[in-house]
């Protein structure tokens, strides 16, 4: 299911919005014109609805007098106040109908599902709630993304009343036999759901359940050991900062240290301490300003509690860590690109940043080290093998370039990878393509009445044309082996790359380029590169609540099953959009002034 086709679903449930246009008289003015308005009150019902249900708003956003007093006097006098139980059901109409419509599509769709769940709470957090998400590459090989439900768990929130509500959700959408792979976050993938996951659902291509921890908790995870043991460090500075900031009349004293100093001016702000991209933002300000900051704040205070110079050397090396994990996090908030494929890079890129820091003289530090360093250990050793398969299905680390990954992460952490090397992966990669064979192998073969008529040459039965292509055949089996995947295996493909097309290789372009040489491997392919990475919802990946994901005290008020509305609804218009992609942009301005590293 592609974009158009979603779109032209939408078309036909949007409350028959069409319909109740308002066919006015035509105003001309020699050969323009403008189409009169006649407000309808039922259309405006309808939009209200579609608008507070898509757009993330409290449901009583429309309730405020204010709201009411700003239609009439600037947009349309004629509006009055709709009752919130009219609201309500509307929205929810608008929803059921969107529903039933995405139902039929997912169910209809010739292909294969990942999802990634991800437990949330009330504000007062004894409600529970579970959101399911669906991953799939359309037919123009294009990364869709879908919340299917939000729901919430009964009481209490044991691992089998997660398991069976994960379970009915596939069962409401028609999909659970095409169930290829589910990410987890932390609360709910514990051993005992993954096993009865194992136990209950049969991969469509046979082989065993495919599951993914989720990469982004595993960072979160490292960044809140490591700002546990760092808070005496970066509170001093953060009280430094906040001291500096809160005061006019301090700020200008400050800027003319700088200026003294021959530094231009810095305007610096305090972090939001749950959220840890804000503390490297803040951290990051700081740095060629740090002697400025402590002459400022330390002339201004007495007591122990000054700045000192290991306040920021251990502070600086932290900012390092977080600059690399922010970059993580950034990467894998993206939905309309594959993260899988790039797992084993992000792997890598993260290991190297400890091998960097590794044996560091500050013995508080290397306390933070090896407690983040323990972390990364214990994810690679479970995870790496599912990255390998995915990263295999892309074209540039298709052979040997995945035994360089895996070596670098293996010498940078220090840690043997058994059964890693690239033997081992081609035989696990040989191992899955086989259930895509015998699925799919005599389905995609060319047939006579499929193959392209040709120009015929006196020589027989057969064309000079066929009997060339059979003999190209002979010999790539001869050179490569006798499938679809030892060919794809055994040609490097960044032979003629440059550096240019290396690093801005699009890959769901290079697999919808090539499916019709790959048929049956190009299947694996698009059910590898639909896997997510991270379970956690994309504004979450920065948070200290990530691992258990809140809602505020308004939502956390509204019934159930108008929450499965709101949070499926605006998923939905943002796909509809292709504007479901997230950054921290808006932290990023905070801290423009800052002038950031």
């Amino acid at each position: 299911m592609d974009d158009a086709e979603m779109e032209n679903s939408v078309d036909k449930v949007e409350m028959n919005e069409s319909d109740n246009e308002s066919v006015g008289q035509q105003s001309h003015i020699g050969s323009s014109y403008m189409p009169s308005f006649q407000y309808s009150h039922q259309k405006m019902r309808q939009g209200l609805a579609k608008y507070i249900s898509s757009s993330g708003q409290v449901i009583t956003s429309a309730q405020h007098a204010r709201f009411e007093k700003f239609i009439q006097e600037y947009v349309q006098s004629e509006y009055s106040t709709i009752c919130l139980h009219t609201i309500k059901s509307d929205s929810l109409n608008y929803f059921n109908d969107m529903k039933r419509a995405l139902i039929s599509e997912l169910s209809g769709f010739n292909g294969t599902f990942s999802f990634s769940t991800n437990f949330w709470s009330s504000a007062d957090d004894q409600l529970g709630f579970i959101c399911v998400t669906a991953h799939y590459i359309d037919s123009a090989w294009m990364l869709q993304r879908r919340i299917i439900a939000f729901r919430m768990l009964e009481y209490p929130h044991s691992d089998t009343v997660i398991f069976q509500s994960i379970m009915d959700i596939f069962r409401e959408y028609m999909i659970d036999d095409r169930v290829f792979n589910i990410t987890f976050d932390n609360v709910t993938g514990s051993d005992a759901i993954i096993d009865m996951f194992e136990n209950s659902l049969q991969p469509p291509c046979g082989g065993q359940f495919s599951y993914m921890r989720c990469l982004c908790h595993m960072v979160n995870s490292m960044v809140q050991e490591g700002l546990k043991l760092m808070e005496a460090h970066i509170e001093k500075i953060r009280g430094a900062i906040l001291y500096i900031a809160s005061s006019s009349a301090r700020q200008q004293e400050f800027s003319a240290l700088c200026e003294s100093r021959g530094l231009k001016y810095r305007e610096l702000k305090p972090d939001f301490k749950d959220h840890w991209n804000s503390t490297f933002l803040m951290l990051a300000s700081c740095v060629n300003y740090n002697a400025a900051i402590s002459e400022f704040y330390n002339g201004k205070h007495d007591g122990s509690n000054l700045l000192c110079e290991s306040d920021w050397e251990i502070s600086f090396l932290f900012m390092n860590f977080l600059k690399v994990f922010r970059s993580v996090a950034l990467s894998n908030s993206k939905v309309y690109s594959p993260t899988s494929s790039g797992g084993l890079f992000i792997l890598r890129y993260i290991s190297k940043c400890f091998d960097k820091h590794r044996g560091h003289s500050i013995p508080e530090f290397t306390a933070i080290y090896d407690i983040m360093e323990l972390k990364l250990k214990s994810y690679c050793e479970c995870m790496l093998p599912s990255f390998c398969l995915a990263a295999a299905m892309d074209p540039r680390f298709n052979g040997q370039g995945l035994d360089f990954l895996v070596k670098d992460i293996s010498e940078y952490l220090s840690m043997p990878l058994l059964n890693m090397d690239t033997k081992a992966i081609g035989a696990r990669l040989h191992d899955l393509y086989k259930g895509y064979e015998s699925k799919f192998a005599e389905k995609e073969k060319p047939t006579s009445d499929r193959i392209p008529k040709r120009k015929r040459f006196d020589d027989g039965d057969e064309s000079a044309v066929e009997k060339f292509l059979e003999w190209r055949r002979q010999k790539d089996i001869k050179t490569y082996g006798p499938t679809e995947l030892h060919k794809y295996l055994g040609v490097d493909y960044t032979a003629y790359m440059t550096n240019e097309e290396f690093q801005n290789f699009d890959i769901l372009a290079w697999w919808k380029d090539n499916a019709l040489s790959f048929p049956v491997l190009s299947k694996m392919a698009c059910d590898l590169l639909t896997v997510s990475v991270s379970a956690i919802a994309p504004e979450f990946v920065f948070s200290s609540t990530s691992g258990n994901q809140v809602l505020d005290y308004k939502r956390s008020m509204e019934p159930s099953e108008m929450l499965d509305c709101l949070f499926c609804m605006k998923d939905w218009e943002d796909a509809r959009l292709r504007a479901q992609n997230w950054t921290d942009d808006d932290m990023v301005e905070y801290h423009a002034d800052s002038e950031q590293c």
